[in-house]
């Protein structure tokens, strides 16, 4: 009988020490800052997420949609933040963003002129290195082998400023994916790696932006402090859903429920898993319009992902929101 030797054990034990090594040495970020001194922006478009490999169209909606987080959830950032599926983009690696989108018309009922506002253009390449392991027994003989891949993904944050056609940062950073990590999220998260990597360099280039980034004006009170986002009118996943049985297409949509709302209890989840799309209000501060178990459907008869209703302590007029209450009851406020 064959056995395998202590070669293959010396090499298994090498490849996890190596694996386990990156794993914990996390991203390297190099930043390239441009920003010209006197230059201020009072908000930002955030591009579809730019894979370099195929991926559903949903995909890069809500991984742009997590950086969209990500920014509204940095201390001390008030700029009006605009997401993956506001904007029309016609042309993502045009630099003249305003002629290659409808970016500009966006702007406009916030009173924001094109010079004050900035685009930041997420992407990524993934790079596969590919080997053999040989099995070997107590003899040095060769008995079996085995393919390995090795998986880097490469990840760039860049922010243009469209008026001057200029990129004026540029974030990027390298993450290998660890084969061996435990699945803690039930595949919500295809590409765990890459979505740390890309908060992290997301919040490298907001460091980067520190004293660029002001409000156009005083922002009003927070009319709510936490809120759940269930992206069903926002993600574009009518295309796989319809190709899918019952059970698949549930798991599908509880995945990217769960992708949407990192952290959130699996209870929670589960009881936000069959409401319609919009914002569930899981906090408000005193005196909010706004009570914990409201639900915000829409916002100025638009789809309400959480920056929108960021986007009300900042707009120059009241934005009409429409809210089914815990008892069943839908009801126009108007916000802040």
């Amino acid at each position: 009988m064959k056995r395998i030797g202590p070669s293959f054990l010396a090499r298994a034990v090498l490849l996890l020490a190596a694996f386990g090594a990156l794993a914990c040495r996390g991203p390297a970020v190099q930043v390239q800052r441009t920003v010209p001194e006197d230059l201020r922006a009072s908000a930002v478009v955030v591009y579809p997420f730019g894979f370099r490999w195929e991926a559903p169209p949903w995909r890069a909606v809500e991984l742009s949609q997590r950086l969209v987080d990500v920014a509204l959830a940095e201390p001390g950032v008030q700029a009006l933040f605009f997401g993956p599926t506001e904007v029309r983009v016609y042309r993502p690696e045009a630099d003249d963003a305003w002629t290659a989108s409808d970016a500009v018309a966006v702007l406009a009922p916030y009173g924001v002129r094109p010079e004050a506002a900035l685009v930041l253009r997420p992407r990524a390449e993934r790079r596969v290195q590919a080997g053999q392991r040989e099995m070997v027994d107590s003899r040095g003989h060769t008995v079996g082998r085995s393919a390995q891949e090795a998986v880097v993904y490469l990840g760039t944050v860049e922010v243009l400023h469209p008026a001057s056609r200029q990129v004026v940062l540029e974030v990027s950073g390298e993450a290998p994916a660890d084969p061996f990590a435990e699945v803690t999220d039930d595949g919500a998260d295809p590409t765990p790696e890459l979505t740390v990597l890309m908060e992290t360099l997301t919040r490298e280039a907001l460091k980067a932006l520190s004293g660029t980034l002001q409000p156009p004006r005083v922002p009003s009170p927070p009319v709510a402090t936490s809120v759940a986002w269930l992206p069903w009118e926002t993600l574009p996943l009518e295309a796989e859903l319809a190709g899918k049985d019952l059970l698949d297409a549930e798991v599908l949509r509880r995945q990217r429920l769960r992708f949407a709302n990192p952290g959130l209890e699996p209870a929670v989840l589960d009881a936000l898993a069959r409401q319609p799309g919009g914002l569930f209000v899981r906090e408000a501060p005193p005196g909010s319009k706004l009570a914990a178990g409201d639900q915000v459907l829409s916002l100025d008869d638009r789809p309400a992902p959480p920056q929108a209703l960021a986007r009300t302590r900042l707009s120059p007029v009241p934005v009409e929101a429409r809210v089914r209450q815990p008892s069943g009851r839908i009801v126009s406020l108007s916000l802040p």
